[in-house]
This record gives C-alpha cells, structure tokens and sequence, in this order.
C-alpha cells in the first residue's frame, strides 16, 4: 500500500492580513514587498490581491465540504463529561450528553 503524503497545517491569512495586502498594494508596494513584511508567501499574497481584484472583497470564501454536525456548544459538553467521568465509554458520554451526537463522533471530538 502506498504511503500518501500528509499536507502541512498552514495558517489562513486573517482578514486584517488580508486588508494590509490590499492596503500595501494600492499603495504601490510589489507582491515581493509585501510578503516581506507580513512574513507571508508570494503566492498567498498574490491570491488575496486576485480575489480583492476579481470579486471586490477581501474575505475567505465558506468551504465546499459538508458542514460540521455538532455545535461547539455540544463539543464542550462531550469535553465536560469525558473530564468528570474519566472511565465512561464514548457510548455512555453520548447517552449523557444526550443530544444527536453519534457515539463515533464523541470518541472523534476526544481525540482532538
């Protein structure tokens, strides 16, 4: 079986970044400028201009993956019961918790 490669975490630009790349660049500073200064790749650089370019705004488009199914609410409520029962099963901690969450997700949300 073939090993895949695993892809490097990366950090997305935050959207004051990605306002200073537009700031600089109407200011005349050159993609190379500006990824100096803000410890950032040319092409990272170069993408926020195109997107401010091409759609008028500066913010990150949602992602094409299915949306997550549990709320952050029920994620620190999975937490919570996994701290103070540390022996309870993930089929116990989902019975606890008590909402749609499956007992694969509650043990995913643990590993994390």
């Amino acid at each position: 079986m073939p090993l895949r490669r695993r892809r490097s975490h990366y950090q997305q630009p935050t959207e004051f970044e990605r306002g200073r790349v537009v700031g600089l660049r109407e200011g005349g500073f050159s993609f190379r400028d500006i990824a100096e200064r803000l410890g950032r790749n040319v092409s990272t650089v170069h993408d926020c201009w195109q997107q401010w370019s091409k759609e008028g705004t500066a913010s990150r488009r949602p992602g094409s993956g299915r949306p997550r199914g549990p709320t952050e609410r029920e994620d620190r409520r999975v937490r919570r019961m996994a701290l103070a029962h540390r022996t309870a099963s993930a089929a116990e901690i989902r019975a606890a918790v008590g909402t749609t969450v499956t007992q694969r997700t509650v043990t995913y949300r643990l590993l994390q």
